[in-house]
C-alpha cells in the first residue's frame, strides 16, 4: 500500500543565531528520555536501542525506509527462496558472514561470535525483556522457564549452528516475522569481550547464572564493543549524556560525523530553546508540544512520518482481580462494576459506540491522525483500509447498553474507575471523552478517570487489578504478527493479563505466523483485523504519525518507523 504523505515545513535559514555550531563533524541531539542500558540483549526501550543501533550491527538490516525489504550487514546475503539460502520448507536460514569486519577493540568478527550473540539474546531472558521475540520463532516457547534448563539450552544450541563461515538457523516451524526480528534485535557482540567483562562464557554449565540479570549487573550495561560506524566515548549517567565517536576502521566507508552528543532533556521548552539558539541540531518533539517548534528559523519540521504502534487504545479487563481491589468499587453494578463486567461483548460494543473518535483526533492529535481500523497500523502489511471501524453513535451505544447483561447494566447503572498514564495529555483526553460519551447515554453511568505514574499503571496491569485503562503498544518489528498477537492471542502481552481468549483468534494468529505465502497471510490478517473490531477486546482509537525536528544543515537523515530516532551513519552536516 502507498506510504503516508510526508509533509515537510521548511523555514528559511535567515536569522539563524550567529553562535550556532558550525562544526560539520559534530551532531548534538536532545532526546526526551535517558538511556536505560547499553547492553543490546537487555535493552528494550526505544532510546537505548537507538544508541545500540549506532554501535552494534545485525546480520541484516532494513533496506532504506522499507518495512519488508532487507539488505545485508554482517551477513553477505539476505536469505530467500530465490537465492537458496532459505530452504523451500521455510525452516532453515543460512547467513554467510562478511569477512574482515572488526569489533572496536580490534578483534575480528567470527561465526562463533554470531552464534554466541543469538544464544545470549535467547538465554539472557530478563523479566519483561525482548528474548521472547526469538524464543517463539526459533524454539517455539515464550520463555526459558517453559522447559527444563538443560532442554532449553540444547534446543537453542541445535537451532543455531556454525557451518564454515556461515551461521544457520533451524526453526521448528516456519515463522514469517523472523527476518524483521533479526534486523531489529539480532545485534552481534564479541564473545571474548563479554566473557572478559564478567559475562556469560557460552557454556551450558554456566548459563543459568546469567539468566534474568539485574540491569546494572549485565556485562554490557555500561560498556560497548560492536562493529558499527560509531563507538562509545563516554556515558555520564548523572548528567544523562552520551558521546559516540566515529569508528575509523569501519568495514564500510567511515561516517561523515566524527562525534555525536546525545543528551536527555525532559522539558520541551528547553529543547526548543537549545534548538533555536543553535546549541543542538536535532530534537525529539511530542506532538502536543509541536507548536513550540513550528516557525523556528533554519529548522525543518518533518511531520506525517509513519508510526508503528497501536496508539492510546482503551483496554478492557475480562477477569479483574477482586482481592482488596478498590478499582472495582463495590464489585457490583450500581456503585461499582463486577469483575467480569467487560466479558459481555455488548458492554464492550456500547463503550466503543460511546467514544467520539473525531473529537479525539482533533483535540489529541491536532487532526494529524486517522481513526484506527484495529491494532494493525495503516503503514503495515496486512492492514485492510476497507475495514470499517466503530462509529461514534450514542444511539447505538444506548441499544448495546440495554442488551448488556440482559438489561441489568441499563437498569442498575455502574461506577467505573479507569486509569491513564500520568502526564500523558492524549490518554487523559481519551479517558475524558469516553467518560463524557458514556455518561450522556444514561445518568446512572459514571466513569472516573484516574492518572497513574506509568510504573504504577504497569504494576496494576500485571496484578490484573485495572478494569479498564488507556495505553499503547509500540511494535517491536514491522510485521502484523506483533500487532495482533499482544491484543488477540490468549498468551499475548495484554490478552494474557486481561483474560481475553478467543480460540479462533489464537488459531489464525499461529497460522498466519507460520504462513510463507504473502497472499494467504494477508487474508488471515484481514480477518483478524475484522475480529479485533467486532469482538472489541479493546477500543482502537487513532493511527497517527511521528515527527522529526532538525536544523536545515543536517542532511541525509534516514527515517524508519522501527527506528524513529533515526540512524546516524548516513547523516551529514553543513557548516
Amino acid at each position: 500500500m502507498p506510504r503516508l504523505t510526508l509533509a515537510v515545513l521548511l523555514a528559511l535559514s535567515i536569522g539563524v543565531p550567529a553562535h550556532a555550531s558550525s562544526d560539520p563533524t559534530v551532531l548534538d541531539y536532545a532526546l526526551a528520555a535517558d538511556v536505560d542500558t547499553l547492553d543490546p540483549h537487555w535493552g528494550y526501550d526505544a532510546v537505548s536501542l537507538f544508541v545500540v543501533d549506532q554501535v552494534y550491527e545485525t546480520l541484516i538490516d532494513f533496506k532504506g525506509e522499507s518495512l519488508d525489504e532487507f539488505e545485508p550487514r554482517l551477513a553477505t546475503v539476505v536469505p530467500s527462496l530465490q537465492n537458496g539460502f532459505l530452504s523451500k520448507d521455510g525452516l532453515n536460514y543460512a547467513f554467510p558472514l562478511r569477512l574482515g569486519a572488526k569489533f572496536h577493540d580490534g578483534s575480528t568478527l567470527s561465526a562463533a561470535d554470531v552464534k554466541y550473540s543469538l544464544m545470549r539474546f535467547l538465554l539472557l531472558d530478563r523479566e519483561g525483556g525482548p528474548s521472547n521475540l526469538l524464543l517463539e520463532g526459533l524454539l517455539g516457547v515464550r520463555g526459558t522457564g517453559d522447559l527444563p534448563p538443560d532442554q532449553i539450552f540444547d534446543l537453542a544450541d541445535k537451532a543455531i549452528s556454525t557451518e564454515g563461515g556461515s551461521v544457520v538457523l533451524r526453526l521448528k516451524k516456519p515463522f514469517a516475522p523472523l527476518l524483521g526480528i533479526l534486523a531489529n534485535f539480532g545485534h552481534v557482540v564479541s564473545k571474548g569481550y563479554v566473557e572478559a567483562n564478567g559475562g556469560w562464557d557460552g557454556r551450558k554449565a554456566t548459563w543459568l547464572k546469567h539468566r534474568n540479570p539485574a540491569k546494572e549487573s549485565a556485562a554490557l550495561y555500561a560498556r560497548m564493543n560492536g562493529t558499527g560506524p560509531f563507538q562509545l566515548a563516554s556515558w555520564d549517567r548523572a548528567a544523562k549524556k552520551i558521546s559516540l565517536v566515529r569508528n575509523e576502521s569501519y568495514w564500510r566507508k567511515p561516517a561523515a560525523l566524527a562525534r555525536v552528543n546525545l543528551s536527555a532533556v525532559a522539558e520541551s521548552r528547553e529543547r526548543r530553546r537549545r534548538l533555536e539558539a543553535g546549541e543542538i541540531d536535532v530534537a525529539f518533539v511530542e506532538r502536543r508540544y509541536l507548536d513550540q517548534f513550528e516557525g523556528l528559523p533554519g529548522v525543518i519540521v518533518a511531520d506525517g512520518l509513519p508510526a508503528l504502534e497501536a496508539q492510546n487504545a482503551i483496554l478492557f479487563n475480562f477477569k479483574t482481580e477482586t482481592k482488596n481491589n478498590p478499582w472495582l468499587g463495590s464489585g457490583r453494578l450500581g456503585d461499582g462494576v463486577p469483575p467480569d463486567f467487560f466479558a459481555d461483548v455488548e458492554t464492550r460494543k456500547a463503550f466503543a459506540f460511546a467514544f467520539d473518535y473525531d473529537a479525539f483526533i482533533k483535540e489529541g492529535y491536532r487532526s494529524k491522525a486517522i481513526q484506527a481500523h484495529g491494532p494493525i497500523p495503516a503503514v503495515l502489511f496486512g492492514y485492510n483500509p476497507k475495514q470499517k471501524p466503530w462509529p461514534f453513535s450514542p444511539y447505538q451505544a444506548e441499544g448495546a447498553f440495554k442488551r448488556a447483561d440482559n438489561g441489568r447494566v441499563w437498569e442498575h447503572g455502574f461506577a467505573l474507575s479507569m486509569a491513564y498514564t500520568e502526564g500523558n495529555a492524549e490518554r487523559r483526553i481519551a479517558c475524558r471523552l469516553l467518560k463524557e460519551g458514556v455518561e450522556k447515554v444514561n445518568p446512572k453511568f459514571h466513569v472516573d478517570c484516574r492518572a497513574l505514574p506509568e510504573s504504577k499503571l504497569l504494576d496494576e496491569l500485571r496484578a490484573r487489578r485495572l478494569p479498564a485503562f488507556v495505553y499503547r503498544w509500540i511494535l517491536d518489528y514491522p510485521d502484523p504478527h506483533n500487532a495482533v498477537e499482544p491484543f488477540l492471542h490468549s498468551n499475548g502481552y495484554f490478552a494474557s493479563m486481561l483474560g481475553y481468549a478467543n480460540p479462533r483468534a489464537d488459531a489464525m494468529i499461529e497460522q498466519a505466523a507460520a504462513e510463507i505465502d504473502p497472499a494467504k497471510r494477508k487474508a488471515l490478517y484481514f480477518e483478524l483485523q475484522a475480529l479485533a473490531i467486532y469482538d472489541a477486546p479493546a477500543i482502537f482509537t487513532a493511527d497517527s504519525y511521528n515527527i522529526v525536528v532538525r536544523r536545515a544543515k543536517v542532511q541525509g537523515w534516514l527515517y524508519h518507523p522501527i527506528q524513529p530516532y533515526g540512524t546516524l551513519y548516513e547523516v551529514t552536516k553543513t557548516p
